[in-house]
C-alpha cells in the first residue's frame, strides 16, 4: 500500500522546498499515541544516502523520537508521522521496528537530490535531510565481488536483475524482448534482446548486450555487445506514452515501440534478424550507429563477444553486423574508423564479469589517440 493516502501540495510560502506533503493518517481515525507521549526531538537518517534516480532504487527513511529528557520514544502511533518533500515521490507508509520508524523511498526516474523533513503531529518537525538522487556513475571501477544474479524483477514492460553484492534495492541491468512476429523479428521462434548493463553501477563495464536468436538453442544465438563513450550517465528507461526512452550512458537516445520493442528512433537504424537456417552464415544484430559519441562493437556467435574464439571472419568495418574477429570503433562525429583486436580490451578468460580494462573515459582516450587517431567527442 502506497504511502500517499493523503496528498497535500503546499502552497505555504515558509515551506516553498518542501511543497509535497505525504501522510498516512486517515482522516476518521484517532491517534493511538497515549496523551501523556510528548514529542520534543526527531532525527532523520537514510540507509543509502545516494540513491541511483533508476525509478527502481529505493532507500529507508528512519526516523528516531525523542522526549524532553532526550529517551528514545517508542509507544508513538507511526501514523502521526507526516513527511514533507521537495520532490514528487513513491513512499510506503511508516512502521516502527526496534524503537526506530522507518519508510521505504523510491525516488522518479532521473529525480534531482530532494530535500525531506518529518513531522509529528503538526507540532515537532524535524531538522531537514538531502537524499542525493542520481544517473551518474557511482564508481569509476568494478570492485572484486560477485556478480551472480539472484533477482528478477518485472517494471511493466521492463525485467529488472540485481547482483548477490547488492541490496534488494539495487538493480545492475535492465532488459526487454521483441519476440516477434513483425517486421525485425519475422517469426514466432525468433527473438532480439536488449541488455543493458551497468554492474555495481559503476562505469566500467556500462554496456548493451543485444543477443539475436531464431530458436531456442543457446550456442547458436548471436551476441553483440556495444559500449558507448563518453560514460557519463548509467542507463535508464521511462514509458513515455506507447514508448520506451532509454537514455544511455553518453546521454544518447533510443526509442523503442512498447508493444513490439521494435528500435522507433534515436541512435541506432534497425535491421531484421537473419533467420538464415547455417547459424554459421548468419549475420550479427543489425543495428546500425547514426549517434555523434563513440561507439564499441565486438560479436561472438554462442559465446561471450569479449572473447577471442575460432570465428576468424573480420568484423565488418561498416556498422559491425557480420564477423567476429576484433573490435570495432566509430566516432560517430567524424565518421573515422578503427579495428583493434580484443585482447586490447579484455583479458581473454570466460569468467564473470568479463572487465572492460579501461575504467576511465581519460584512459580510454589516450588508448584511442595512441591507436585510432581520434579521442572522445566533446558534448
Amino acid at each position: 500500500m502506497r504511502f500517499l493516502l493523503i496528498f497535500i501540495l503546499v502552497a505555504c510560502s515558509t515551506q516553498r522546498e518542501l511543497k509535497y506533503r505525504f501522510s498516512s493518517q486517515k482522516a476518521y481515525l484517532s491517534s493511538l499515541t497515549d496523551e501523556d507521549t510528548v514529542v520534543d526531538k526527531i532525527e532523520l537518517s537514510f540507509k543509502e544516502p545516494q540513491v541511483f534516480a533508476s525509478g527502481m532504487d529505493s532507500t529507508f527513511l528512519f526516523v528516531k523520537l525523542y522526549d524532553k529528557k532526550g529517551r528514545l520514544l517508542k509507544n508513538v502511533d507511526p501514523m502521526d508521522l507526516t513527511l514533507a518533500a521537495s520532490a514528487d515521490i513513491d513512499a510506503k507508509p511508516f512502521t516502527l521496528k526496534k524503537g526506530v520508524y522507518k519508510a521505504d523511498i523510491l525516488p522518479r526516474v532521473k529525480s534531482k537530490d530532494v530535500l525531506m523533513q518529518v513531522d509529528w503531529q503538526d507540532k515537532v518537525k524535524s531538522p531537514m535531510v538531502t537524499l542525493r538522487a542520481t544517473t551518474s556513475p557511482i564508481e569509476d571501477a568494478l570492485k572484486p565481488l560477485s556478480h551472480d544474479y539472484i533477482e528478477s524483477r518485472t517494471f511493466g514492460e521492463i525485467t529488472a536483475a540485481r547482483g548477490s553484492s547488492f541490496s534488494s534495492s539495487a538493480t545492475e541491468e535492465f532488459s526487454f524482448t521483441n519476440s516477434g512476429k513483425n517486421k525485425i523479428a519475422k517469426t514466432s521462434q525468433s527473438s532480439r534482446t536488449f541488455h543493458f548493463e551497468y554492474p555495481e553501477q559503476a562505469r566500467q563495464n556500462l554496456a548493451l548486450l543485444v543477443d539475436d536468436s531464431m530458436n531456442e538453442r543457446v550456442s547458436q544465438t548471436m551476441h553483440s555487445y556495444f559500449m558507448f563513450f563518453p560514460r557519463k550517465k548509467l542507463p535508464v528507461w521511462q514509458e513515455v506514452g506507447e514508448q520506451i526512452k532509454v537514455t544511455l550512458p553518453n546521454n544518447e537516445i533510443l526509442l523503442f515501440d512498447k508493444d513490439s520493442k521494435m528500435i522507433q528512433g534515436g541512435v541506432f537504424k534497425e535491421g531484421s534478424i537473419d533467420l538464415n537456417k547455417n547459424y554459421l552464415k548468419r549475420n550479427f544484430a543489425d543495428l546500425q550507429y547514426t549517434g555523434r559519441g563513440v561507439l564499441l562493437r565486438v560479436n561472438g556467435r554462442g559465446a561471450s563477444p569479449q572473447i577471442s574464439y575460432n570465428d576468424q571472419k573480420q568484423i565488418d568495418k561498416e556498422f559491425g553486423a557480420s564477423g567476429a574477429k576484433d573490435v570495432l570503433i566509430i566516432n560517430g562525429t567524424t565518421d573515422e574508423k578503427c579495428l583493434r583486436p580484443k585482447a586490447d580490451f579484455w583479458d581473454d578468460m570466460d569468467v564473470s564479469p568479463i572487465i572492460f580494462k579501461f575504467a576511465t573515459d581519460d584512459e580510454f582516450e589516450i588508448y584511442l589517440q595512441n591507436n585510432c587517431g581520434f579521442g572522445l567527442p566533446k558534448f
